[in-house]
């Protein structure tokens, strides 16, 4: 009997997952995560894609690295506020703190959306594009679309944005797989690092910095999309 609901529940899930109550739960949490933690989506959304060009801006300002007599370029200093902004909050380390729960929560948003997004197995090509379809539709679309195609990108921004908030578990675990003292690559570090490279596009020229300037905004448009989606179905209803 087991075996033949667990087949039943993969070929709803495979076939017809808006069925399954699982996914009627997800989408709950994935709503109203949404909403409460939207307008802070946003702040790090339009902060992180401010600073993408820091270095090279300081660098343009400041040649010789020394601070003119006329004092800090104004451009820096708002540069600066971003930055403090986007790391802290403007609230230092407690700041911080809240920054790392705000990023745990995106990460539970985009693996519920992960769940979410998968439509059926007929129908799973179409939601790779945005379809022309009434104004409702053409904003799940876009939301659905993007949230699959920045997959990768969301959820990297939230766990390295996670470690540099609190690192004390991810070096536990790094230590906790590696029992050599000497050994400077302990299992895992690596993809660590490889998504704190991501995270901060410290790769390519100019077009991948222009890049991630555009890609760190994405999460403010899936915020936008989505709340439009809830609201719509809010007056409907």
């Amino acid at each position: 009997i087991g075996n033949s609901m667990s087949t039943k529940g993969w070929r709803r899930w495979v076939y017809r997952p808006q069925a399954l109550p699982l996914r009627r739960v997800l989408y709950q949490v994935h709503l109203w995560l949404g909403i409460t933690v939207g307008l802070y989506v946003v702040v790090i959304s339009v902060s992180g894609s401010a600073v993408v060009f820091r270095r090279e801006l300081t660098r343009w300002l400041l040649p010789d690295g020394n601070i003119p007599n006329t004092g800090y370029p104004w451009a820096l200093v708002i540069l600066e506020w971003f930055v403090d902004l986007h790391d802290n909050l403007l609230s230092g380390s407690i700041g911080r703190d809240l920054n790392g729960v705000g990023a745990v929560f995106v990460a539970v948003i985009v693996l519920t959306g992960t769940f979410i997004w998968w439509p059926g197995r007929q129908r799973w090509k179409q939601s790779l594009m945005v379809q022309r379809t009434q104004a409702r539709r053409f904003s799940w679309h876009l939301h659905s679309a993007i949230g699959f195609w920045s997959l990768i990108f969301l959820f990297g921004w939230s766990v390295t944005g996670i470690y540099f908030a609190f690192p004390e578990p991810f070096e536990w675990f790094f230590n906790r797989f590696d029992q050599d003292p000497s050994d400077f690559q302990r299992p895992g570090e690596g993809i660590l690092l490889m998504l704190i490279d991501l995270h901060f596009g410290r790769f390519g020229g100019l077009a991948i910095r222009t890049l991630w300037v555009i890609l760190g905004l994405l999460p403010a448009v899936l915020f936008i999309t989505g709340a439009t989606v809830w609201w719509k179905r809010t007056q409907k209803k």
